[in-house]
């Protein structure tokens, strides 16, 4: 959960400077490092309480700290897992204006990873609960599994140079679907084309989810000739820089990333 805007710190009752360690109770923190979790169900004083439209609880582990998110801002701290309780460190959070909603189920969130929660762990699910407040969530690769990467129909959403994210205003966006004859069909924007591909190991039918290495072969655009409108001209290009030579994959639910040394695309299923 990639942190914007400005940051705040928010005082946390937990402990600081909070690293994993061995518990005797509750969740393993071994089990929970490295896993992003989803909310099921929340309750508050034994009562059901909504989210808001459109929002989830998610808690990221990772290298000892711990991510959260609730619909508007990102926060996160340090964290440790003594005896089955969940000590989070000093939490900081970002500072992005949104509805008062939001705003209150961002404080809701903060509250509860602030007031030393019990934890535990059975198998993909887990429990968070303070002394009023219990959330229940699911791995997210359980509720949101990596999508294939043959046979999706992949949107393209923006572009990747550098640390500069980009996107452009198309009436149709381009799409990649990998096929499992070793090619892409594609569109860019403007004219179909396919290009030939292979995974590291050189099966398309290799690795379907997290890291992998793409090598492409030459484009060829169904229409060469199509009269495509000039503000269409960058983004055609970029599309296609992305799809030439050696590149790297990751998929994460149902993103897709596709770098090379110069350029990316970001990409949804559809």
């Amino acid at each position: 959960m990639a942190a914007a805007g400005v940051i705040l710190a928010l005082a946390g009752c937990g402990n600081g400077d909070a690293q994993s360690g061995p518990t005797d109770g509750g969740a393993d923190p071994a089990a929970v490092a490295g896993r992003e979790f989803w909310s099921t169900s929340v309750t508050d004083r034994g009562a059901e309480r909504p989210l808001v439209d459109g929002t989830r609880i998610a808690l990221d582990f990772r290298d000892g700290n711990i991510g959260a998110a609730a619909g508007c801002n990102s926060m996160g701290g340090t964290y440790r897992i003594d005896d089955g309780v969940l000590v989070v460190g000093d939490l900081f959070t970002t500072e992005i204006g949104c509805d008062p909603e939001r705003h209150a189920q961002d404080e809701f969130v903060a509250a509860l990873l602030s007031s030393d929660p019990t934890i535990a762990l059975e198998g993909d699910r887990l429990m968070i609960a303070s002394a009023d407040v219990e959330v229940e969530l699911v791995d997210r690769a359980v509720a949101d599994p990596d999508r294939p990467i043959v046979g999706t129909t992949w949107e393209v959403t923006g572009f990747l140079e550098g640390e500069a994210a980009t996107s452009f205003a198309v009436d149709e966006p381009a799409t990649l679907v990998f096929n499992d004859d070793s090619s892409i069909s594609g569109f860019d924007g403007c004219a179909a084309f396919t290009v030939p591909v292979e995974v590291a190991d050189g099966s398309i039918g290799g690795p379907v989810d997290g890291d992998g290495e793409l090598q492409f072969g030459p484009i060829a655009v169904d229409d060469p000739a199509a009269d495509c409108p000039a503000e269409l001209d960058e983004y055609r290009s970029l599309v296609q820089a992305v799809l030439a030579g050696q590149a790297t994959y990751t998929i994460d639910g149902p993103n897709l990333t596709i770098l090379n040394d110069t350029v990316g695309l970001t990409l949804r299923a559809q």
